[in-house]
């Protein structure tokens, strides 16, 4: 399943932002959808990719849907929805991965 996250953009860079994601995990981002950003800002990211900037706001609401997804998983048996795996980081790899595809 793949999922649209918010992250704060903690640094901008020439053709790409480091985000913070969910749980403190730290990945870049390209901006070729999304070239007007500033540190503080939160942008969705899919695939390596700023999508668009967003609120802090709907960032937060974003978080809270996907935590409550989580839980009706985990009540029905399927294993919840991790945001934030243990171990390496695979999201941030994933990340950069398809920011170079």
């Amino acid at each position: 399943m793949c999922l649209v996250l918010p992250a704060r953009v903690v640094a901008v860079h020439a053709d790409e932002v480091e985000v913070e994601l969910p749980g403190g995990m730290r990945a870049r981002a390209g901006l070729t959808l999304c070239p007007a950003v500033a540190v503080g800002q939160y942008v969705l990211v899919d695939r390596g990719l700023a999508l668009k900037v967003i609120e802090s706001a709907e960032a937060e609401a974003i978080l809270a849907l996907y935590d409550e997804i989580g839980q009706l998983l985990e009540a029905e048996g399927g294993g919840g929805l991790a945001l934030t795996p243990a171990g390496p980081d695979p999201l941030a790899a994933w990340l950069d991965e398809g920011r170079h595809a």
